[in-house]
């Protein structure tokens, strides 16, 4: 199978993105910017191996705290696409008795295998129509769904570890995440609103990457929610 490249990926996520819009992009419309303060909560599906024994080092699923930035660009109609980034830190160990990379925790200590803190920076390009309810002008509804790329860079060596296991586990395909989403937002004044979205990011080289492991097709699934403010540039 041919190698999966990040600019393999970069080209059909901006391929998807023009298919699945209905409406011709007007270039430069940036209508407006956002903000997001949400928690994710990322699946950890290998608690236990296959002989139902806890495997140690592997936390479970972890709850972490991700800050966003992005833009909203006017596609026309009721479409939309909102380019946005976000982060997040989390420590993942790579197991010397499996094959796999887990999150866990600095506590853990680096007996089960390297540790490391990373920060993990997600580009997102999600496409958003804006549902025809509610009848309230003030508030907009939408739903979508797009592509991201979640890459996890190392911060910090914990314990003596070699950050190398973890960064190559990573890299080997595993940042490409199809999404879908909801977002409520309420137009407090003329230019700025606030609201809440619901984001899955789907871990779609499951299908193809071997995990090594008996692991979930949901395995580093990720679920956000959570806070957004939006500073409009133009008339709502």
């Amino acid at each position: 199978m041919k190698a999966i490249t990040p600019r393999n990926v970069l080209g059909l996520a901006w391929i998807l993105a023009v298919v699945l819009t209905p409406h011709p992009v007007r270039a430069g419309r940036v209508t407006a910017l956002h903000l997001s303060a949400m928690p994710v909560w990322i699946y950890n599906g290998f608690t236990t191996d296959s002989d139902g024994e806890s495997v140690q080092g592997s936390d479970t699923s972890p709850l972490r705290m991700t800050f966003g930035i992005g833009l909203e660009l006017d596609l026309g109609g009721a479409g939309r696409l909102e380019p946005h980034l976000w982060v997040y830190t989390q420590e993942y160990a790579a197991l010397r008795e499996h094959d796999k990379t887990v999150p866990t925790q600095i506590e853990t200590g680096s007996a089960v295998g390297d540790i490391v803190n990373t920060l993990g920076i997600a580009l997102s390009l999600p496409w958003l129509y804006t549902l025809p309810w509610p009848a309230n002008e003030a508030w907009r509804v939408s739903a979508g769904g797009g592509i991201t790329l979640i890459f996890r860079i190392p911060l910090e060596a914990i314990d003596g570890s070699d950050a190398s296991p973890v960064t190559e586990y990573w890299i080997a395909g595993r940042f490409f995440y199809p999404h879908l989403q909801i977002a409520a937002d309420y137009r407090l004044t003329e230019t700025m609103e606030v609201g809440a979205g619901l984001e899955w990011y789907i871990p779609a080289y499951n299908l193809w990457v071997d995990n090594g492991e008996d692991t979930p097709f949901l395995d580093e699934t990720m679920v956000r929610f959570g806070l957004r403010l939006r500073h409009r540039l133009g008339s709502p």
